[in-house]
């Protein structure tokens, strides 16, 4: 994040919010010097980007700014600063800096753009509330009834609520799917895969999971305000404590992408075995902090605390934990392996 798109961020107004594509809505400052009258419907619309853009667009009386780094400051981009607050004094700052920007010899490359395109998820899936309303019904099959009883003991024995996450549940037997608690991967509000976790005792695989490579799941969950993102391995781990999971125990360059362009700290949590090394490894290389929360033996990930200490207890004993110096790092990596 540059210093412009700090800046504008940081001067938006206190009620603004964020939608599941990415846009940052507030009531648009820009009308009633339009000859619109003050917008009250959250009608102004900011997208950022991890290459420092930034771009406004009002839906009400159609005024549009942005900014891409490495470019002069636009009148209009002036304009828009100017309507949130920004003194004229820290514009004419901003606008100087762009230009030094637009000068130096450092060439910016332009960031691709990623997304993931929609999956469909298992003939018969429904979302899990929709089965409990059945089940406490009574209109589900025998089968169905018992499978759901298996499913809410499984969660329960993972100390988790029915309602943390938006579970899912099939009674497809493809990939024995009916045994599985379905937990969809969603991309702004879309869906683009899912995992299934089995429930049931079977020597089958525990995952099957259908995702695009580079895909980090739980991302539509990091809301704007966050000073930090914690950065777990498995699914479970994310849901437990509201952070992200890059779904195994590397990161590949699209999951760093994705993750950078959050921009705020990063924290990774890594299981307490030898794969987790491996992601300390790139964490360090990435310049990401690492917590190293001190948990009883048999306690080997962010789920497994949650399960045992509950979640503020958890985050705080990560965030107490957390090292950004790769001295400090290296020297309590030992913990893991």
């Amino acid at each position: 994040m540059n210093l412009i798109q700090n800046t504008i961020l940081t001067s938006l107004p206190a009620n603004r919010k964020k939608t599941p594509s990415g846009w940052i809505s507030f009531n648009a400052p820009c009308c009633v010097y339009n000859g619109e009258t003050a917008d009250k419907k959250k009608r102004g619309g900011l997208m950022t980007s991890a290459d420092g853009t930034v771009s406004y667009h009002c839906f009400n009386c159609g005024f549009k700014a942005s900014y891409v780094i490495g470019r002069k400051l636009t009148f209009k981009m002036r304009q828009f600063m100017g309507y949130i607050g920004i003194p004229d004094d820290t514009i004419k700052k901003l606008a100087i800096e762009a230009l030094r920007e637009e000068e130096s010899d450092i060439k910016y490359e332009k960031k691709k753009f990623i997304t993931f395109n929609r999956k469909n998820l298992p003939n018969n899936t429904k979302p899990l509330a929709t089965w409990l309303e059945k089940y406490t019904t009574g209109t589900l099959s025998d089968t169905e009834q018992k499978s759901i009883d298996n499913m809410l003991t499984y969660l329960s024995s993972r100390g988790i609520g029915p309602d943390w996450y938006d579970f899912m549940y099939s009674s497809s037997k493809v990939w024995d799917v009916h045994q599985r608690l379905l937990i969809p991967f969603y991309w702004k509000g879309d869906v683009v895969g899912f995992t299934g976790r089995m429930f049931e005792e079977s020597e089958g695989v525990k995952y099957y999971t259908d995702v695009w490579p580079g895909y980090v799941f739980n991302m539509d969950a990091q809301d704007w305000t966050r000073k930090f993102v914690l950065v777990t391995e498995g699914p479970f781990d994310a849901i437990t404590v509201s952070g992200v999971s890059i779904l195994g125990s590397e990161i590949n360059d699209t999951q760093r992408e994705l993750i950078d362009g959050l921009g705020r700290q990063v924290i990774v949590v890594p299981d307490r075995d030898a794969p987790g090394e491996k992601l300390i490894n790139q964490a360090t290389e990435f310049g990401w902090s690492v917590a190293f929360p001190q948990w009883e033996d048999g306690v080997d990930d962010v789920a497994d605390a949650v399960l045992k200490y509950g979640r503020l207890f958890t985050i705080q004993s990560i965030l107490k934990t957390t090292e950004s110096s790769k001295l400090k790092i290296d020297l309590k990596r030992k913990m893991y392996g």
